[in-house]
């Protein structure tokens, strides 16, 4: 049974509501990935408690994003999105009530899976009303860019003028934007659409339902089954390392060389901003050379243009160009991976094989800041990144060895 809105219902002002939750949810996770460092560095942690309390956010994540995908086939997409947007703009002001280790990693156990679930939401609600066309995904990839670009640089400059109290408040209240976009959205899956009987009473959602199910997940991994789908979950992992790389020593060691937190939001945000521009390229890229090779070139690309950071001598202008590179190679591989995997599998199923891709996301989000930050206390911050970096370059070209051998990959 389709679960997509039909077509007739669909309004320009649904599309620009949905992009408006994928701007306005990017923006917060992004908010939150500049302002947790330097609050960590301002709370004199250790190497290896900043790495875990970054990594700690990608934790539940990790567990649920299925639930969460599976939940939204089930309940509704925008039901279930609701719910976590209003979690995570209650819980985003309360960091600087909580100022030590334990306090951040319950707060990031939290906005992390809030913030996760609402993206899930937003690319879940994108694909069904476009049916997967890649085209439409990088518009509204784009938009969600530019919330990951305004957010790090204003978040970034409030830091430096008013402090935590207030860039955290900035961050709730940024998170509200979602709870208004949404009520412009209407339920894209009809299991959970009003019945035909006005009269009807709604459908009660039982505590079961809400809870896990391990045949959920045996359903949503058995996807995997598809060399397609196997493929996207690999590169996923591989894509969003960088990210976890930029979003947390790398923030680390421009703090250490100096940089004030509005220049390394500008940073962070440039590269973001790039993605933009990166992400309106790609239906060029998959014209002229096929989508796993598109995928697999420019995830190289982005964790070189991260890995190299230390020998840019702490240049604005070369720090620039190459989280520049980075952002543009990230966001041209946005697209391509949404279009590739909608493809894959059936639309009865996008929301838990989102769910399963965003797994694969907050697993880099979650092992790759740990990792590093017990490499930065044994190697030195600076050899980190060579460290990290060369490993997940090696993994990526692997990965583009054993793709060539697949038949699936030669049609």
């Amino acid at each position: 049974m389709s679960t997509a809105a039909p077509a007739a219902l669909i309004s320009p002002g649904t599309i620009w509501a949905t992009y408006a939750v994928g701007f306005a949810s990017n923006g917060v996770g992004m908010m939150l990935k500049v302002a947790l460092p330097l609050w960590a560095i301002q709370l004199n942690l250790s190497a290896s408690e900043i790495g875990i309390a970054i990594g700690i956010g990608g934790l539940l994540p990790f567990l649920l994003a299925i639930h969460g995908g599976v939940l939204m086939d089930k309940l509704g997409t925008r039901r279930v999105t609701l719910a976590y947007a209003f979690a995570m703009a209650i819980a985003c002001p309360l960091y600087p009530l909580l100022p030590f280790f334990a306090g951040i990693v319950l707060l990031q156990l939290i906005t992390g899976l809030a913030q996760t679930t609402v993206w899930v939401g937003a690319q879940s609600l994108i694909v069904r009303l476009t049916k997967g066309k890649t085209t439409e995904i990088a518009r509204f990839s784009v938009f969600a860019r530019a919330g990951t670009l305004l957010g790090p640089v204003i978040i970034g400059a409030v830091w430096d003028v008013a402090g935590a109290w207030v860039a955290f408040s900035v961050t709730g209240a940024a998170g509200l934007l979602v709870l208004v976009a949404l009520r412009k959205v209407p339920e894209t899956n009809r299991r959970v659409a009003a019945p035909a009987n006005a009269d009807a009473p709604p459908a009660r959602t039982r505590l079961k339902e809400l809870m896990p199910n391990w045949r959920d997940y045996a359903g949503t991994f058995s996807l995997m089954a598809v060399p397609m789908v196997a493929f996207i979950i690999v590169m996923t992992v591989l894509r969003n390392s960088s990210t976890g790389i930029q979003t947390s020593f790398y923030i680390v060691y421009l703090k250490d060389i100096g940089y004030l937190g509005s220049a390394i939001g500008l940073l962070v945000g440039i590269s973001e901003g790039a993605g933009m521009a990166g992400a309106l390229m790609a239906g060029w890229w998959e014209k002229r050379f096929r989508p796993h090779w598109v995928l697999i070139g420019f995830v190289t690309a982005s964790i070189a243009f991260v890995t190299i950071t230390p020998m840019l001598g702490g240049l604005f202008v070369a720090l620039v160009l190459a989280t520049f590179g980075r952002g543009f190679a990230q966001g041209l591989t946005q697209p391509v991976t949404f279009g590739i995997l909608s493809r894959a599998v059936d639309e009865s199923v996008q929301g838990a094989s989102i769910g399963l891709r965003t797994t694969a996301n907050r697993a880099a989000s979650f092992f790759v800041p740990l990792i590093m930050g017990f490499v930065v206390e044994r190697f030195g911050l600076i050899d980190s990144f060579y460290i990290c970096g060369g490993a997940l370059i090696a993994i990526t070209l692997c990965v583009a060895l054993f793709v060539r051998r697949l038949p699936e990959f030669r049609s």
